[in-house]
């Protein structure tokens, strides 16, 4: 059974350019009873930290009259030293039909941590939609 845990999210969003848009968000948790978790640990295990902090960002920005659209969002956990990318584009071809190509890069140095445990699983994409 978890220990029980404080989350908190703050998020900011802005756009800092025209057609080009910055988000930002804060994500905490905070294990409570810590010190009764370590104690119940088995010898050898991984220890998770008390507190998991992650930055995110999100860039987006919009061409060819707001057809186009280029994104990057990078989620970042400086107590894990762990990451995960996921750039993309997509093009509005018209009313019906949109391409799309991105990626998904994961990056960590210990397999335990969240990001870290899927860094031999990058991956890119091409996508078609066709909607009625």
């Amino acid at each position: 059974m978890r220990n029980s845990e404080l989350r908190l999210l703050l998020g900011y969003e802005q756009e800092i350019a025209r057609n080009l848009t910055l988000g930002l968000q804060y994500y905490l948790e905070r294990m409570g009873e810590f010190e009764a978790y370590r104690r119940a640990l088995p010898p050898g295990a991984p220890v998770r930290d008390e507190n998991r902090h992650v930055l995110t960002q999100r860039l987006t920005w919009l061409t060819h009259s707001q057809n186009l659209e280029w994104s990057l969002f990078l989620f970042y956990s400086p107590s894990d030293r762990d990451a995960y990318l996921r750039p993309r584009v997509g093009y509005q071809v018209d009313d019906h039909l949109s391409v799309e190509a991105g990626g998904n890069l994961f990056f960590g140095a210990q397999e335990e941590t969240f990001f870290g445990q899927f860094q031999d699983n990058n991956n890119l994409y091409l996508g078609v939609r066709y909607g009625f």
